[in-house]
């Protein structure tokens, strides 16, 4: 707690910009509790059941097609196609699924015919996850420098937005200079650390972010990645820097059906109903972009 106290004296004192930026919440704000590393069914069920709303897949381009992997070394054994149907199905049951994060993690192996091109991976969200209601957020390592990246770009569509990783004045930029055609409500960021007592940039970031999102420059701004023992970090970071949600689950370990990674939910749900006047859960009525 003392650490915690530490960190909090310090976000303030490098953040002065709250004073100048924040403003009152006059409406529930809804929250994404975004599951972390979701590369098997039996994961997707997992995460919906411990109350996730969106979910984040790890996908790498093998020369038959997409696979749910993390790196381009080792493959999960499920395609991205099984991936998207248990989404899809669990969505038309009912399930609460905002939509899904593709984190492509190798963009450029492919030509355009091939099953492992983006625009394969595309077209599959696109028969699969979209259908469903279930919306798509593409992400990219590397992103500006990523031919992917421009493919998906050239043919968004409403359902569809991308996310960029970074310092907010560098999204901002990059946005600016390689994606002024995207609709702004499409444009996310994310800014994180795996562990989030450790990061004193956090707090400045992520209240930048949101006072841009408010000033119509983005469209959402996430963080990652909140574990079993960071309920003071989340709440902190959900209550005073204004974002709209989380990626949580394991830091470097695939999303499993455990007690660390139902805590670590726990604690963004939690605030959520705690802070009924100002934050909710997001659920499938509520646009993501």
């Amino acid at each position: 707690m003392s650490t915690l106290r530490t960190l909090v004296r310090a976000f303030y004192a490098v953040s002065l910009l709250t004073s100048a930026t924040a403003s009152p919440t006059t409406t529930q704000r809804p929250i994404y509790a975004i599951a972390h590393r979701v590369l098997s069914p039996e994961a997707v069920e997992a995460a919906i059941s411990h109350g996730a709303n969106a979910l984040e897949v790890d996908l790498t381009a093998w020369h038959l097609g997409w696979s749910a992997d993390h790196d381009p070394f080792s493959s999960s054994g499920s395609s991205a196609r099984e991936i998207f149907e248990t989404i899809a199905q669990q969505r038309r049951t009912g399930q609460n699924i905002s939509f899904a994060w593709l984190h492509i993690k190798d963009p450029v192996i492919c030509r355009e015919s091939r099953a492992c091109s983006v625009e394969a991976l595309r077209d599959l969200a696109r028969e699969i996850l979209e259908p469903a209601g279930v919306r798509v957020l593409y992400g990219f390592y590397q992103t500006c420098e990523s031919p992917g990246y421009r493919v998906v770009r050239e043919s968004l569509n409403t359902n569809e937005g991308i996310i960029l990783s970074g310092r907010t004045n560098d999204v901002l930029r990059w946005y600016q200079h390689t994606g002024e055609k995207i609709p702004v409500k499409q444009r996310v960021m994310d800014y994180g650390n795996p562990r989030l007592g450790k990061a004193l940039s956090l707090y400045p970031e992520l209240r930048y972010g949101s006072w841009v999102r408010d000033q119509g420059k983005l469209g959402k701004a996430f963080s990652w990645t909140s574990g079993a023992r960071d309920p003071e970090f989340v709440a902190y970071l959900l209550r005073e820097t204004a974002i709209d949600g989380f990626v949580y689950g394991h830091r470097t370990a695939e999303y499993g059906d455990e007690d660390c990674v139902r805590d670590a939910i726990r604690s963004i749900i939690e605030f959520a109903e705690s802070h009924p006047d100002t934050h909710r859960m997001a659920t499938n009525d509520d646009a993501p972009w």
